[in-house]
């Protein structure tokens, strides 16, 4: 802690300045979390050299002025904060406001509150919610020992009716000891939307991996954690979209429709890709209405079938709740093409898998991006 107090004795500050103000554990978590890693790149080799009264230094003093209490016990007694509630709003937390995709979720979210524990390792499954594809919960995690900033958890979910599924997690220490995570899961299946689910999330273990052995690999604790939880889906409100499609370098695609819910907003697409291109292409998106809101979104990933000439995907990318006033949502997808390697598996209608290679693109193709016609959604029926 050395580092700390020296760099707080150089910064000259009028503490007449500054006034307490109220914050919640996820704006406390939050400060914590940037004084730490602010912390950690002065005092790693080669890192930031300590500068005198820089500004980004008094930043930090003013947001731990501001954090009196709780938070300043947390940095100074790391060992009490591990007994602090940690944070409210775990979705907008580990968001950090880069997309308000998750701003309303926990509001309309199922607190679960179901706590299990296995060799060290305790986990509260906090809440839980269903949009009717896709299924996301957060969990809190507190250990007997230090796992690193970002740990991994072995982890998979067990559903009895998709045909497939595709999935993200993250998961963030907020102090020594204590992390907090969110999965997402998007499941496929033959009905196109479900009104409840019901799952079973196994843990086997959490990986430190910022600790490696001599061999290489890192050392997992092993843990044996069951949870099973049902929930029922939200309610939706579908959009179909007229005039959908659009096409750019041989890649067609189509929005096919919109579901609304109260907390977010899903957009339904498929593409159509030649089968030499299929490992190219990539979609980004801008999406905005006639009011000028601008919606950032997050990719749910897809599930398709490769035939002779052409690859045909199904999509899902999620995004925020929709203005109530808005009357039009104007959607221009882009296509861009990367130069990329790798390989794969893809399975036949037997189950016979065939393994797969690529490198690069075709021959007279060129990496670029190409910006397709915007499509525009009537809104007004819904509002």
């Amino acid at each position: 802690m050395k580092d700390l107090y020296d760099f707080f004795n150089e910064i000259d500050i009028d503490l007449n300045e500054f006034a307490e103000a109220e914050v919640d554990e996820l704006e406390k978590s939050r400060v914590k979390q940037r004084v730490r890693e602010g912390i950690a790149a002065t005092g790693q080799p080669g890192g930031v050299k300590k500068r005198g009264k820089s500004k980004a230094m008094v930043a930090v003093a003013a947001a731990m002025l501001m954090t009196v209490g709780l938070s300043g016990f947390g940095l100074v007694f790391p060992a009490y904060a591990r007994e602090v509630p940690v944070i409210g709003d775990i979705f907008r937390f580990l968001d950090d406001g880069r997309t308000g995709v998750y701003d309303l979720y926990t509001e309309k979210a199922l607190d679960i509150n179901m706590v299990k524990a296995d060799n060290g390792i305790e986990v509260t499954l906090n809440q839980g919610i269903y949009d009717g594809r896709t299924l996301s919960f957060t969990y809190t995690i507190k250990t007997e020992k230090d796992f690193g900033e970002r740990p991994r958890l072995d982890d998979w979910i067990d559903v009895d009716f998709a045909q497939g599924s595709t999935g993200s997690s993250q998961l963030k220490r907020v102090s020594p000891g204590v992390y907090v995570g969110q999965s997402n899961y998007t499941f496929f299946s033959e009905e196109e939307v479900r009104e409840a689910i019901s799952f079973r999330w196994r843990i086997s273990g959490m990986t430190n991996m910022e600790e490696s052995t001599e061999t290489g690999d890192y050392k997992t604790t092993d843990c044996k954690l069951n949870f099973s939880v049902s929930l029922n889906a939200l309610d939706y409100t579908v959009v179909k979209i007229d005039d959908n499609q659009a096409q750019a370098q041989n890649v067609a695609i189509s929005l096919n429709r919109l579901s609304l819910t109260p907390i977010n907003t899903l957009l339904y697409y498929s593409e159509i890709i030649p089968n030499n291109l299929s490992h190219a292409v990539q979609m980004d998106w801008e999406i905005k209405d006639d009011l000028g809101n601008i919606y950032e979104h997050e990719t749910n990933g897809g599930q398709g079938k490769v035939g002779d000439e052409t690859t045909e995907m199904e999509n899902i990318i999620t995004f925020k709740r929709l203005d109530p006033k808005a009357k039009t949502l104007l959607i221009t997808p882009t296509l861009k093409l990367v130069h990329s390697q790798g390989g794969g598996v893809a399975f036949d209608a037997n189950g016979k898998e065939t393994h797969f290679s690529y490198e690069g693109l075709p021959e007279g193709v060129d990496a670029g991006e190409w910006i397709m016609k915007t499509i525009s959604v009537d809104l007004s029926t819904v509002n």
